[in-house]
């Protein structure tokens, strides 16, 4: 009997001490709870506005990554606060007046003043109240109610716009493509322009977006266009600025006109030719020349024995350098070298400045 309950009693105490270890074990420091992130789009920041009649429509650009640069699959909308407050009470270093929130579901309803394409979103103000400054501010809200942080505010002081500028014409001029257009002459009402500081002009290739031209308002009624490639199709278009409030009120945009650019003039003659000896041979260096583009440069050269330079080079030089091994110790040379237009044109320039080197190694 004695020997069957000794077993039992030994496989007790072992059970109770794993009990005992197995506690002690449990009762140790425990880790901190790990707070899950919750992962914010990216903000808006190309808030912008365009003016088509008596309309504002207000337009910013749907962000497609989260700020820990993973790509944002989840975006449900966007919250936007809007206000307005008279501007001749403006105060542009008092705190934004927000009125409303409107909240725009990229999957609807759809709603006559609102636009959703692919890669933006569009809000349109109707008739908005001349005499008042408006402000709008716009946040990126996912699914999981994660927002973003607020876009940069836009503050817009509204007025009746200018018609925009008419009659846009194109003339080939030395320095690139000179634009003319007729001026704004009016308000959208028809009367007298008030406030005219100057016109926006606007061009784009055939794929790519518009971007201005001139930084700063174009206060003639022409510009030339330089930096142009021949043989690309241009689209120009303006708008007219009206100064309100310390502010730019821009028009709605002219009619595009494009043009497929073809230089009718060489490009200008190099300056700032200077030489150089290298162990191999001269080398020479010069400025880029001015006005549109060149697709590259001659390089000519005689002896104090030749009357007329020899071009060296049978193709045109594209960068701003070159080295001619093609020399004689105890020689002197004079080099000079010449713009070449852009394709199809490839029109040559004239020849630079002579200057003189006598090549000794």
């Amino acid at each position: 009997m004695f020997s069957a309950v000794r077993p039992l009693k030994r496989w007790t105490k072992i059970l109770v001490w794993v009990f005992l270890l197995v506690s002690l074990l449990a009762c140790g420091k425990k880790a901190n709870p790990v707070i899950p992130v919750k992962v914010s789009p990216q903000g808006v920041e190309s808030l912008n506005y365009q003016i088509k009649g008596n309309s504002l429509i207000i337009s910013w650009s749907i962000p497609s990554l989260n700020t820990d640069g993973s790509p944002l699959t989840d975006l449900k909308g966007f919250s936007v606060r809007k206000g307005e407050w008279p501007t001749k009470n403006y105060c542009d270093t008092c705190p934004d007046q927000f009125q409303e929130t409107l909240w725009i579901d990229l999957k609807g309803p759809e709603l006559p003043d609102i636009r959703v394409e692919p890669d933006q979103v569009q809000l349109t103000l109707n008739r908005p109240t001349p005499g008042y400054t408006y402000f709008f501010q716009v946040t990126a809200v996912t699914r999981k109610e994660a927002a973003s942080k607020p876009s940069k505010t836009l503050h817009l002081s509204w007025e009746l716009p200018l018609k925009p500028p008419s009659a846009i014409q194109f003339k080939p001029e030395p320095q690139g493509l000179g634009i003319s257009w007729n001026p704004s002459l009016s308000l959208i009402d028809g009367s007298a322009p008030e406030g005219l500081a100057g016109y926006t002009l606007e061009r784009k290739t055939e794929k790519g977006p518009w971007q201005k031209v001139n930084p700063e308002p174009i206060t003639g009624t022409s510009h030339t266009d330089s930096g142009l490639q021949e043989g690309v199709n241009y689209s120009y278009r303006l708008k007219a600025l009206r100064s309100i409030q310390g502010g730019l009120l821009e028009s709605e945009t002219s009619e595009e006109k494009s043009i497929v650019y073809t230089s009718a003039f060489p490009p200008p003659a190099v300056q700032d030719l200077i030489a150089f000896l290298r162990p191999q041979g001269v080398e020479l260096r010069w400025q880029e020349t001015g006005g549109s583009a060149p697709s590259g440069y001659y390089i000519y050269r005689r002896t104090r024995n030749e009357r007329t330079p020899k071009r060296i080079t049978t193709e045109s030089v594209r960068e701003t350098i070159f080295e001619d091994r093609q020399v004689k110790p105890g020689t002197t040379y004079f080099y000079s070298i010449s713009a070449v237009g852009s394709a199809p044109a490839l029109l040559e320039g004239p020849r630079s400045n002579e200057i003189e080197i006598t090549y000794s190694p």
